[in-house]
């Protein structure tokens, strides 16, 4: 009769292990699969934060190409002209639940060598007759994902 109680408390403590093993088991499997779907998450992030920065960056190329030259070259312009540049803070756009997503646009025009001292080069009438004007406008995007910094940048001739 001993031996059958010894036996049937072992068997109830081997179900109490069993259980255990089960419920660590059962909690192992969770976090990973939480882990993983916090990467999947995390790389669609990098992957529509990228296309936001490609997206705003094609944007400053139109728009330094179309702006008309007197906006340009005036005291208004969103290019400075270079020593000096323009710094701003502009939202590409906004994540699902809503998060937005700020970078930080520098912008400077550097005039051509040969550009007439009023259009900022030292060129002459001699080795610029027709007086031609030429600006690189130059557009720096910095962006932060992930913790690491991005930078894109676009160099746009103007040319009059």
């Amino acid at each position: 009769m001993r031996l059958h109680r010894q036996r049937r408390a072992k068997e109830r403590g081997s179900a109490l292990i069993e259980i255990s093993m089960s419920y660590a088991t059962l909690v192992i499997v969770a976090l990973l699969s939480l882990r993983a779907s916090v990467n999947v998450t995390s790389g669609q992030a990098w992957t529509v934060k990228q296309a936001m920065s490609d997206a705003y960056i094609t944007r400053e190329t139109a728009l330094a190409s179309r702006i008309p030259f007197d906006t340009l070259t005036g005291p208004s312009s969103p290019w400075v002209a270079h020593p000096s540049v323009s710094t701003s803070t502009v939202t590409l756009g906004k994540l699902p639940g809503g998060q937005s997503v700020t970078a930080t646009i520098h912008r400077t025009r550097i005039p051509d060598e040969n550009n007439l001292s009023q259009a900022g080069g030292s060129g002459t009438a001699a080795s610029n007759p027709t007086g031609t004007e030429a600006w690189k406008l130059q557009s720096l995007l910095s962006y932060t994902v992930g913790g690491k910094q991005y930078v894109k940048s676009r160099t746009v001739l103007r040319v009059r």
